[in-house]
């Protein structure tokens, strides 16, 4: 079973590959947008909230800003992490040579 520190590095590589992939692809921006308020339609409110909520406004932001807020050591990134709308952006080979890196 991997560790707590396996699965932190592994989606914080994730999420710095899939935001490096938002900027060279700026329409998946708007996709993660639409799954955020998909998640909202289909779910309605929810103790997620506040953290969908900084989703949207880091999206709509600096990428720079969202990486640093979203791949950051600390629990709060971890939380954001965990309530991402970027999972469609990397390929489930991607997604493998991940995993692999980090060990899981």
């Amino acid at each position: 079973m991997p560790t707590q520190n396996q699965i932190n590095a592994f989606t914080q590589a994730f999420h710095r590959a899939a935001i490096a992939r938002l900027a060279s692809q700026p329409e998946l921006v708007s996709r993660a947008l639409q799954t955020l308020q998909r998640w909202h339609l289909q779910r309605g409110p929810s103790a997620s909230d506040p953290y969908l909520h900084e989703w949207q406004v880091l999206l709509r932001g600096d990428l720079a800003v969202l990486r640093d807020r979203v791949c950051a050591d600390s629990d709060a990134a971890a939380t954001l992490r965990n309530a991402s709308p970027l999972g469609f952006v990397l390929t489930p080979s991607e997604r493998q040579t991940l995993r692999a890196q980090s060990a899981l």
